[in-house]
């Protein structure tokens, strides 16, 4: 492994670890109530 292949692999799991919340969030919230999305996304944020 070299400097590009370690630097892709750490940029692809921020990536992934920055997106999970606002998934989550999102899934969740579309299972309750459309109005409560907003809502869901504070919460899972904070």
């Amino acid at each position: 492994m070299n400097a590009g292949d370690t630097a892709w692999i750490l940029t692809a799991t921020a990536l992934v670890l920055f997106m999970t919340l606002p998934g989550l969030a999102l899934f969740y919230g579309g299972l309750v109530r459309a109005r409560n999305v907003l809502t869901r996304i504070i919460h899972e944020a904070a």
